[in-house]
């Protein structure tokens, strides 16, 4: 007996603080005031804040990630978690976007088409357009927009002006009493294309000639040139 009450002289103050204890927590849990967490992932962080503002709730930023599929300075993980009751006063705690990982624009003037598809293809940027301008530089990259080492997105696009062929013309003056021989020579070296058609056996004299481009107008030097002699 005297066992007994020695046991409930020692349990009855253990009994009595955890009843108490429970219902301070009781009482404590019954008059604080909760409110349905927002859901604040793809708000940006200004949006976020003012969000959290009219909930009675605070906010703080965990860590930026980087994400391609997410614009930079966007929501994209919150605890606790979008649409649970929560006590006003609570801190949400996110993770936010620094957007896509941006790359530098490669140098691709100087280089030919061929080797440019092969770079573009490796930094997976995308060759949107081909304009071509007479250059010395032929077949190869005198310009690129967007201009090297701008940063950029991955799946670009990028327009290339490339050198081609520049074309030479040249004015058909009057051609009475030319000698042959000599205009050869100019168009030698001029680098002129022709031929020429002797319609007379003997090459050695000439009564007539006559061009395939009328006299006194423009023609191109990559155009080859009939020379008729009769």
């Amino acid at each position: 007996m005297k066992s007994i009450k020695v046991i409930l002289y020692v349990l009855t103050p253990i009994f009595i603080f955890i009843v108490s204890a429970y219902l301070a927590v009781s009482l404590l849990l019954k008059t604080q005031q909760t409110t349905v967490c927002p859901d604040l992932r793809g708000k940006t962080v200004e949006e976020a804040k003012q969000i959290v503002r009219n909930t009675g709730l605070s906010f703080s930023i965990l860590r930026y990630e980087r994400r391609n599929d997410v614009p930079y300075n966007h929501i994209t993980i919150q605890k606790p978690e979008a649409n649970i009751n929560t006590r006003k006063g609570r801190v949400i705690y996110v993770i936010v976007s620094e957007g896509p990982e941006l790359i530098k624009a490669p140098g691709l003037v100087g280089q030919g088409l061929e080797a440019v598809r092969g770079v573009l293809e490796e930094k997976r940027l995308i060759l949107d357009k081909i304009i071509t301008i007479p250059h010395s530089k032929t077949g190869r990259v005198i310009a690129q927009i967007p201009a090297e080492g701008a940063e950029i997105l991955e799946q670009t696009k990028v327009t290339l002006i490339v050198g081609s062929e520049q074309k030479t013309y040249f004015f058909m003056s009057e051609t009475k009493n030319i000698d042959i021989n000599e205009l050869a020579e100019e168009m030698d070296a001029k680098k002129i294309k022709y031929k020429m058609n002797y319609v007379r056996a003997d090459h050695t004299t000439q009564s007539g000639i006559d061009f395939s481009v009328p006299r006194r107008t423009i023609f191109s030097g990559s155009d080859e040139l009939m020379i008729t002699i009769y």
